[in-house]
């Protein structure tokens, strides 16, 4: 998971949950709607901000699936972001644009593989409709996790994902992987997190790669990456042996995690240069 920093409109200021809903809510042709819609102005604002509050706290869990606000249905809600904030022509598209353009070279943060296409509800509209254009509940992500998510929310502190506007577990190694001995080699992906956590932060980093599926994900990636480096590690095995292999993917490790501690490839090479059997020819195997 990449950390974000929250939503910003175009002078760097956070987005307004208010301001966001009136202009999403003002194209709404239907006047009675429409001011039934501006009547709960006040409700999404107050909820957005203990939204804030409970995901900073690490309470996301503790918010409770709704339906009806004021005098509005969930349905209704929902329809502010499905019809005034999604649609290329809508009031609210450039907000929406503006939070899928965050993440640096259009990478998914929820699993920094995938490149983003949709924003994605941390607390799914279709339970909590109030939060249906709350830019704090926007992510950024790619269709992977999107579909692998679907509609999760957390009800236990340890089930919440990682939010990428309020957790930022980059700065330690959390993500490990292992070589798996066969012809070809693999890899198997699984969360590490550091000893001093606490158990929810280990739970949680762990619960992540489980409901979005990312052991099956990164797997894949690092096959496909290991066929591609396959020829030169065999050159290097030639010339100089397991020695040669390991300070090659030594170097490239290092390289790998200058750009971050807790990539899929940064796990793959510290596995691959913590096996025996890897570094002595086990990649040739095919």
């Amino acid at each position: 998971m990449r950390y974000l920093p929250p939503p910003t409109d175009e002078d760097e200021k956070p987005f307004a949950a208010g301001d966001v809903f009136e202009t999403c809510v003002s194209m709404v042709r239907n006047p009675a709607l429409r001011a039934q819609l501006r009547a709960i102005r006040s409700d999404v604002e107050t909820e957005a901000s203990d939204y804030d509050v409970k995901a900073a706290g690490r309470q996301l869990y503790r918010k409770q699936p709704h339906g009806q606000v004021g005098s509005v249905s969930g349905d209704e809600i929902v329809k502010v972001y499905t019809l005034r904030m999604v649609p290329k022509k809508s009031k609210g598209r450039s907000i929406y644009d503006r939070i899928m353009a965050a993440p640096v070279h259009g990478r998914c943060p929820l699993c920094g593989i995938g490149t983003v296409n949709t924003l994605d509800h941390y607390l799914p509209k279709t339970f909590f409709p109030v939060y249906s254009v709350a830019p704090n509940n926007l992510v950024p992500a790619c269709n992977w996790c999107q579909g692998e998510k679907s509609e999760y929310y957390p009800i236990t502190r340890d089930g919440q994902l990682l939010h990428p506007y309020f957790d930022n577990v980059g700065n330690e190694v959390w993500l490990g992987a292992e070589v798996v001995v066969g012809a070809p080699a693999g890899f198997r992906y699984f969360a590490t997190p550091p000893s001093h956590w606490t158990q929810s932060e280990k739970a949680r980093v762990a619960v992540h790669m489980k409901e979005l599926n990312l052991p099956v994900l990164f797997s894949s990636n690092a096959g496909s990456r290991l066929s591609e480096i396959r020829a030169r590690l065999a050159s290097l095995h030639q010339k100089g042996g397991e020695a040669a292999v390991r300070n090659h993917l030594r170097d490239e490790l290092a390289s790998i995690e200058a750009d971050h501690n807790n990539s899929w490839a940064a796990a793959m090479y510290r596995a691959a240069v913590a096996s025996d059997w890897f570094c002595n020819g086990g990649f040739l195997e095919t």
